[in-house]
Formats: structure tokens, sequence, C-alpha cells
């Protein structure tokens, strides 16, 4: 005979999300490194390819996976609807104020002489069409997973039905 060991429902729930809070905790540890490499070090891309690599790639295959598998990308309830669009907020003002503190930094001299009502102009439109944009692939993500979503629905009715 076996020496098999029962398996917890508890413990695998609590293993696995300690496994999740570490995968957290590692895609923003690579953010953080990219970001500080880029912006602040002025790193060519040849020094943080592999983090860059690493966490696009993590993030590409946890999104597909999700809407593959039609799991809720924005969690349920109320708020879920209202989810793309906070997420398109939060990508714009971050776009917005990475490319703004970049640009100011670099060209300080040029807007100082030309106006500061140039720089604004150009915050204002990078804030809109990184909003627009990242809206737009939240709620394709967002549609595409509800499609999903349904379809799985109606295979388990059919299966239900039979």
């Amino acid at each position: 005979m076996k020496n098999q060991t029962i398996r917890d429902e508890r413990v695998i729930s609590q293993r696995r999300k300690i496994s999740s809070e570490a995968d957290g905790i590692l895609m923003f540890a690579l953010l953080a490194s990219i970001l500080l490499q880029q912006f602040i070090m002025n790193a060519p891309f040849k020094q943080y390819a592999a983090e860059f690599l690493c966490f696009f790639g993590v993030s590409i295959y946890k999104l597909v996976r999700y809407l593959s598998l039609g799991l809720d990308l924005n969690g349920s309830g109320t708020h879920s609807k209202r989810m793309p669009l906070i997420h398109s907020l939060i990508a714009g003002l971050t776009v917005t104020t990475v490319t703004g503190g970049i640009n100011y930094s670099q060209y300080a001299g040029k807007y100082q002489v030309d106006g500061i009502g140039y720089f604004l102009a150009m915050l204002l439109v990078t804030f809109l069409g990184s909003t627009a944009i990242s809206y737009l692939a939240a709620w394709l993500f967002y549609h595409q997973n509800t499609v999903t979503q349904k379809k799985i629905q109606q295979q388990l009715d059919d299966e239900e039905n039979r």
C-alpha cells in the first residue's frame, strides 16, 4: 500500500494564495527594475531586456490563459463593468506622468522659452490618447472575457440538458 497523505482544501488554497502573492511581488519588482533602469539610470535596452521580456511575457501569458479559460478579469459584482474605465484612467495617468516627467527633464529649456502652455497641451493630448487606447484594449478584453464565459455557460447548460 502506498503512503498517501490527504490534501486539505484549505492548505491547498493557502498555498495557491501565497504563490499568487509571490507572483504579484515578482511582477512588481520586474516592472520597478525596468522603470528604474530605463528612466533613472538611462540604461540601454540590452541591459534590461531580460526583465522586459519576462515581465511582458508573463503578463501576456496570464492574460491569454485567463481569457481562454473564461476567468473573470475584472472580478464579479457591480464594479466589474466600471473596471475597464478605472484601469484606463490609471494607465492614462501613469503614461502621462512618466512621459511628461521625462520630456520636461530633457527639454526644460525649450519649455521655458516656448511657454508652459505647450507642455500642458502635450500632457492633455498624451493623457487623452493613452486613456482612449487603454480603454479600447480593456474593453476588448472585457468583451472577449464575457463572450468566453457565455460560451462556457452554454456548453455546461447543453451538457446538463442531455
